[in-house]
């Protein structure tokens, strides 16, 4: 077709070369159309107005000042972009499901309901831009930065779809110049080590990038992303955050690991959209990638956040479940599929197409240990960087416990301090169990073992701590030990005691799991050498020892079909060479809950052949299940 008329059968005339409507280039209050003038004194030149519509002009990308940026993803001349009044009201919709505050959301969601559905006229516009005012003032008062950037990254959006559909009215320059100037109060934040506003500047420097002051933004986030991502995520994909590097995070623990890779998941994919390229270097995307199958094996039930609060929303955590959707990873695209599902789906996929349902990384000293990726499956996470490890149990869409795992160990009355960090003593993974031992050296030559350990099928959790004496220590053989140890409760949930035995009863709206002391007696009547009741803490369990090794186990039972059904334990007797054998040197218990019956044993001086309940053991650990007819299946053995 030429550039004349077309003819009569409705073919249209080409879109005349002309500039834009109402005032479109101008992107200052002034009257002037050759650009903006941010706070550093640059003046850009505005190139909007002689751009066909739906287009950003492509520039080339440039190395941060690290020089680790890939080059040749650099020198790539980005796509243009079309930003659509759908996609720009979507984006701005899923920022108001993450805020926190009710006049955002509502701002936010009123918002992208007039972009969807569009204006051409002045005041329609001017309603438009008068909300992108709005939310600029907003993000100026809030309290919270999480907040700000939420509120700037959806005005940025708005006003990029005024720019780019020729609707930009006479007050866009100012609306630009109030976002250059808040991003640029931001790259501050980004400069301490801290991405939350990230994702703000990344899209105002893309979006924009024909102009010079919004451009040299992306520098500073280039740099941010690939520090951090950097010192946070070990080699196997462990995501470490201190307690106070968690800013705007809504929460802590995993919640606060799996927000942080969700922002590092957002700030990739506006930079993917936005100009086909990444927003940092090739190593920093393997860790990156690895990160991401992390924060999965953290995700409850349907992908969602799980919080001592209860459940998050789930736009916190869909951008990382879109980007593993879309990963050319099968194995990461079938289990964020599997893990999304909030009911029985109809035909299961193999565990073996899946991923791993452990992550163990002994470098970065994190644990996490799932039953499986079911709508209710049971994961277990310990980090143990500190004295005091974390640890959460999670089941289906409940956090059970959340919090530090604090241990106190006295000898002779005077307190054991740890004298070196934790290190991982064994780590034994199969479908049949899941093992963890770490120990830390104690003064007087002891030292505290603490193990986790999960049997998948029966939805059982063993947290128990052993003080014994440390290879070639010498301790006293008659010194008065006593341990306490307490597990941290989510806040969410209420405890009650039994009136007459002493196991623990977990609930909120039904009952959660059972807590059994299984070194103390059955019944509250008996004496026993300690206690075990709940606190505002968590499961306080004490016990003393009159030799210089003990163990204090806390068997819990999460299968929610047992819960209320009969159950009892006793303390078993350990036999060597024909004597019987103190409670310092091997223990070994029997626990039944309705139909089912376990049998645990643990040496606490050096393993040797022994006798516990008609089996010969020579291990150091054995977990195992008693059949009907008496005979032990050996579910976990450890030498």
């Amino acid at each position: 077709m030429d550039a004349t008329k077309s003819d009569k059968r409705g073919k249209r005339r080409p879109r005349s070369e002309k500039g834009p409507n109402v005032q479109l280039g101008q992107l200052s209050d002034s009257s002037t159309a050759r650009g903006l003038a941010p706070a550093d004194g640059a003046v850009a030149d505005v190139a909007l107005a002689c751009q066909p519509v739906g287009t950003i002009i492509a520039v080339e990308n440039f190395d941060n000042h690290s020089g680790t940026h890939a080059t040749e993803v650099a020198r790539q001349t980005r796509v243009p972009l079309s930003v659509k009044s759908r996609e720009v009201a979507s984006r701005i919709r899923r920022l108001a499901d993450q805020s926190e505050s009710l006049d955002t959301r509502r701002r936010l969601r009123q918002l992208a309901e007039q972009i969807t559905h569009g204006s051409h006229n002045v005041q329609g516009i001017a309603f438009i831009e008068a909300s992108l005012g709005e939310c600029l003032d907003e993000a100026g008062l809030a309290t919270q930065p999480r907040e700000q950037w939420l509120s700037c990254e959806a005005a940025t959006w708005g006003l990029a779809w005024l720019a780019r559909t020729r609707r930009a009215g006479g007050s866009a320059g100012g609306l630009l110049q109030r976002l250059v100037k808040m991003a640029q109060s931001m790259q501050a934040i980004l400069r301490g080590n801290d991405t939350g506003p990230a994702a703000f500047i990344l899209a105002l420097s893309r979006l924009f990038c024909d102009i010079e002051a919004c451009q040299c933004l992306e520098r500073d986030v280039t740099h941010s992303l690939e520090e951090e991502v950097g010192r946070l995520v070990s080699a196997g994909g462990a995501v470490s955050l201190a307690a106070s590097s968690a800013t705007g995070c809504l929460t802590t623990g995993s919640a606060a690991v799996i927000q942080r890779v969700s922002r590092w998941t957002v700030v990739r994919e506006i930079a993917m959209q936005t100009g086909n390229s990444l927003p940092w270097n090739a190593a920093t995307e393997e860790r990156w990638s690895a990160a991401c199958e992390m924060a999965l094996h953290l995700l409850g039930n349907g992908g969602r956040i799980l919080a001592a609060s209860g459940k998050l929303p789930k736009a916190l955590s869909q951008p990382l479940l879109d980007a593993a959707r879309a990963s050319d990873k099968k194995p990461l695209r079938r289990t964020a599929e599997a893990i999304g599902k909030l009911t029985v789906p109809k035909s299961s996929v193999p565990a073996k197409k899946l991923l791993p349902r452990d992550l163990h990384d002994p470098t970065a000293a994190v644990t996490i240990v799932r039953t499986g990726w079911s709508y209710d499956s049971l994961r277990v996470s310990l980090e143990y960087r500190d004295a005091t490890p974390r640890l959460e149990i999670a089941a289906g869409d409940r956090l059970l416990m959340d919090g530090l795992w604090h241990w106190q160990v006295l000898l002779n009355g005077q307190s054991l301090d740890a004298e070196g960090p934790w290190s991982v003593s064994c780590f034994e993974s199969d479908r049949k169990a899941s093992f963890l031992e770490i120990i830390a050296p104690l003064a007087e030559g002891l030292q505290i073992e603490r193990q986790v350990v999960i049997i998948p099928k029966d939805r059982i959790v063993l947290l128990a701590d052993a003080i014994t004496v440390r290879p070639g220590g010498t301790c006293a053989e008659h010194g008065a030990l006593e341990y306490e140890g307490t597990t941290p409760l989510a806040t969410s949930l209420a405890t009650e005691a039994a009136a007459e035995t002493r196991e623990i009863i977990v609930y909120d709206t039904a009952m959660r799991f059972t807590a059994m002391p299984i070194a103390l007696p059955e019944w509250s009547s008996a004496a026993a050498r300690g206690t075990c009741d709940p606190t505002p803490q968590g499961i306080r369990l004490r016990q003393q020892s009159t030799g210089s090794r003990l163990y204090a186990p806390l068997w819990l039972d999460c299968d929610a079909s047992r819960l209320g059904s009969p159950l009892t334990w006793r303390q078993l007797t350990v036999a060597d060479t024909r004597m019987n054998l103190a409670r310092h040197e091997a223990v070994g218990f029997r626990v039944q809950a309705g139909l089912k019956q376990w049998l645990l044993y643990r040496a606490l001086d050096k393993p040797r052949n022994r006798t516990l309940l008609g089996c010969n053991l020579s291990c150091e650990f054995l977990l195992g299940r008693i059949g009907r007819r008496g005979s032990v299946s050996r579910t976990l053995e450890i030498q």
